[in-house]
């Protein structure tokens, strides 16, 4: 078996892959680590880095051979244990080796994942997300499982349990559920392309974490988007590193080298990761590709800047979880080498990605008149997907032939339409009828929540949330709009607008929280951003500013600003 052909793109239906058949309308990761490992045994798979007290590093590797034979090991054992198609599986496990076999055995006998992030949503808030979900398996590392006992996690409908990376008493980890060898040819999953294969929660920044279903043609056709997008090829050059939980998925699905950072995603966010360790990982491994929230990306540039670092072996770094702001682009390629860039990539849980945009396109191109109010460009659609801008409205929108498109230019609801995109919720009429739209062909639209425009170009152009925005007698004014703009003087870290009750009205009030580099009296830093205002038509009109220490951010990726918190604050500040 060692004699075959290098692997063929593995993310489009265009080739076979040895005996096993191409279905991309199903998740094939199972398949192609199989391929891998037969091909290719002592491929890496993974090289986990870990810090020691002393500040050196530590790299673990593993290879597709035992990937695979743990895998296929687990899967027969999980299922001589009655967990198979449609077992609803909780999925605490940050990225690991024991994440890469587990993940690969569910996806084998077509378990669904119902992954949650403890951190992100908080230890109180998994309590309800599992309720509302209802998993009949859990499995976690032994800290999740500690966590489990004190906040009684899935105690209504968990009926078995597992730890990973760890052990922890009473309680069986995988290497008890592993049979004794792998079956010569895997028993393969019995799903239809309908069927659910991960259930993601968003981050609840507006309302409770909704349980976003991703069904196996979703998110076979979200591996195959992103594989042809990041020109992931074949596996001999893939080494990514992901810096997001269950990211790991990316250089797996593409049979190349998963590489993990010192970095604690259990109890920490992104922007508390070390950079120079970060960075001394991308080096000695050399990392060609990562995905990192602006926070992170933030800390590593300046750390890089400090030290003179350069990281050449990267060419592709993608940004997401929050906007990516002009000066960050500027500072991520003075990182990178003269073949490196850094993307920015625009989505949603439910529709990840669907626009992206290059830092030589936003520095020579856009971002100078998103400095002056025009709102931040995120790019064209991504092949396959379908942007529409729509008359906002919060009601529920039943049919798409129920509104029109609004033209070139004009502002109103985004949504869109790709076969990556999930369809609805988990059991949630309410919130699927919310947020999808239906076409008569049977396909959904999604409604992404912000409000923007397209330009002649088919690029879109973000105001931010439809909820963010200040709504008063004489106008509108738009969170991507306003803060750029305010962002550009020189005291000014970062700028959040938001909308704050007063006297039976709504006042627009921009919270800035300074940069350093300005330490003149707050008085004469406010009078002069007050006469910026009125050299914008979107900023014309705002009076009111406040300083801030630090301006709250989402905990998933330490970058987005918690804009209802901070109103809420504001107003409780106003009766005090």
């Amino acid at each position: 078996m060692t004699g075959r052909a290098p692997l063929e793109h593995p993310h489009t239906g265009a080739a076979t892959h040895g005996d096993i058949p191409v279905t991309p309308d199903r998740v094939r990761v199972a398949d192609l680590v199989l391929e891998v490992a037969r091909a290719h045994p002592d491929r890496v798979a993974l090289v986990r880095t870990t810090k020691r007290r002393d500040g050196s590093l530590v790299h673990h590797e593993r290879t597709y051979g035992e990937l695979s034979d743990r895998a296929e090991r687990l899967a027969a054992g999980l299922r001589a244990n009655g967990i198979r198609e449609g077992t609803l599986c909780s999925f605490m496990v940050p990225p690991s080796f024991d994440a890469l076999v587990l993940g690969t055995a569910l996806f084998r006998i077509g378990a669904t994942l119902v992954g949650i992030e403890p951190f992100s949503h908080g230890l109180r808030r998994v309590t309800r997300c599992l309720d509302r979900v209802g998993p009949e398996v859990f499995f976690g590392t032994p800290s999740a499982h500690l966590a489990k006992r004190l906040f009684g996690w899935g105690r209504r409908t968990v009926r078995q349990q597992y730890v990973v990376d760890g052990t922890f008493p009473g309680l069986e980890t995988l290497d008890d559920l592993m049979v004794d060898t792998a079956p010569a040819e895997p028993t393969q999953a019995d799903v239809d392309p309908g069927d659910p294969a991960v259930i993601a929660f968003t981050t609840g920044s507006t309302g409770m974490p909704k349980p976003t279903v991703l069904r196996q043609r979703n998110f076979a056709a979200m591996i195959e988007l992103v594989g042809d997008q990041w020109s992931l090829g074949n596996g001999d050059d893939v080494v990514d590193m992901p810096t997001f939980p269950m990211f790991w998925i990316i250089a797996l699905s593409a049979g190349g080298q998963v590489v993990v950072p010192p970095m604690d995603f259990t109890m920490k966010g992104p922007g508390d990761a070390d950079p120079a360790a970060l960075l001394r990982t991308v080096e000695e491994h050399g990392v060609r590709s990562m995905f990192a929230s602006p926070a992170l990306l933030r800390n590593l540039s300046e750390h890089a800047r400090q030290g003179s670092i350069k990281i050449p072996s990267v060419r592709r770094v993608v940004a997401g979880g929050a906007e990516v702001q002009g000066p960050l682009f500027a500072a991520v390629r003075d990182m990178l080498g003269s073949e490196g860039e850094l993307y920015s990539n625009y989505g949603a849980t439910e529709a990840l990605p669907l626009c992206e945009i290059d830092g030589t396109t936003v520095l020579e191109e856009t971002w100078e008149r998103t400095e002056r109010g025009e709102g931040l460009c995120v790019g064209r659609g991504l092949p396959g997907v379908e942007l529409r801008i729509v008359p906002a409205t919060e009601k529920p929108i039943a049919g798409i032939d129920d509104v029109e498109a609004l033209p070139t230019g004009e502002i109103g609801e985004v949504i869109a339409r790709s076969p990556h995109i999930s369809e609805d919720y988990f059991d949630a009429p309410g919130p699927t009828a919310a947020n999808k739209i239906a076409a008569p062909d049977g396909s959904v639209w999604h409604r992404l929540g912000d409000v923007g425009s397209l330009d002649e170009q088919g690029r879109l152009w973000l105001g931010g949330r439809r909820s963010h925005q200040v709504v008063t007698p004489g106008k509108i004014y738009r969170p991507l709009q306003v803060e750029p703009v305010v962002a550009t003087h020189k005291a000014v870290r970062r700028a959040a607008l938001v909308a704050v009750p007063c006297m039976g009205s709504t006042v627009p009030v921009v919270c800035i929280e300074r940069s350093g580099e300005d330490d003149r009296d707050t008085g004469v830093i406010t009078a002069e951003l007050r006469n910026m205002m009125g050299r914008h038509e979107a900023t014309r009109g705002l009076t009111a500013f406040v300083e801030m220490r630090r301006l709250p951010v989402d905990r998933r990726h330490n970058a987005k600003i918690d804009r209802p918190a901070l109103g809420a604050a504001l107003a409780r500040r106003r009766k005090g």
